[in-house]
């Protein structure tokens, strides 16, 4: 092939054209060099040997790039915002409690960043609520490297994504919610712990009697709240009495 004359104004052209087209991925005789996009992705999770793993699982994936992790709330809406990440792989050990807020306060500062959410149990019966309010999917804790990473490339593309055993479960539990009595939809925690909120007992005697951490027990009680269809303290109350709940 001859040698591009810079002088001539054709030459010059050429030579910018391929300059051009080597930096958008494409060579200069057409052909084209296609890559998967990269998906910058944030971890939020409180346990330290659980970010390592993650990382760990992928950094074997070469459309995936770690931007960064935090392993507490308070540091996470800014640490995210600075990243500018398009995923955020969120635990909600660190959101909750007030998961519902933190969703809305990220999808206003970072509206295009998708957040998939990790449950302990994958039972959560907030999780359809979670994903009309700001979350783009939502994983148990007990998943496969396999599922986790397509379920980040999934949400990144735009999509939704509920494991399918998540799914049937949401099918069951919205099924005993139609059918049974609020209070009956329950787990025996959250029924204790409902009973002793309605006794007027503070977080911290609940947690103490149940030997549970304060932060569990606000879990709890956002559950109950959700379950019974509740506000406030003062409904739990008032909802105990009505239905004559007892330990």
């Amino acid at each position: 092939m001859a040698r591009m004359d810079r002088r001539h104004p054709r030459g010059r052209y050429r030579l910018r054209c391929a300059r051009n087209s080597a930096r958008r991925g494409f060579s200069f005789s057409g052909a084209t060099a296609l890559q998967p996009p990269m998906i910058k992705l944030f971890l939020a999770d409180d346990r330290p040997v659980v970010l390592e793993g993650w990382k760990r699982i992928l950094a074997e994936c070469p459309d995936i790039c770690v931007v960064g992790d935090v392993t507490s709330r308070a540091e996470l809406v800014a640490k995210v915002r600075a990243a500018a990440a398009d995923v955020l792989l969120l635990d909600l050990s660190v959101a909750d409690p007030g998961t519902f807020e933190l969703l809305r306060q990220l999808k206003q500062e970072r509206p295009g960043m998708r957040v998939l959410l990790l449950s302990v149990d994958g039972q959560d019966p907030r999780a359809p609520e979670m994903l009309g309010t700001g979350a783009a999917g939502y994983l148990p804790r007990e998943h496969s490297p396999g599922e986790l990473i397509a379920a980040i490339r999934k949400v990144a593309g735009g999509a939704e994504y509920v494991s399918l055993t998540l799914a049937r479960k949401f099918v069951f539990q919205q099924r005993a919610v139609r059918e049974r009595p609020g209070y009956e939809t329950l787990s025996h925690r959250e029924y204790q712990v409902l009973c002793m909120f309605s006794s007027g007992r503070a977080f911290s005697e609940i947690a103490a009697e149940l030997g549970l951490s304060r932060k569990t027990v606000s879990t709890y009680r956002s559950r109950i709240l959700y379950k019974l269809r509740l506000t406030t303290n003062a409904d739990i109350i008032r909802y105990a009495v009505e239905h004559r709940l007892r330990p």
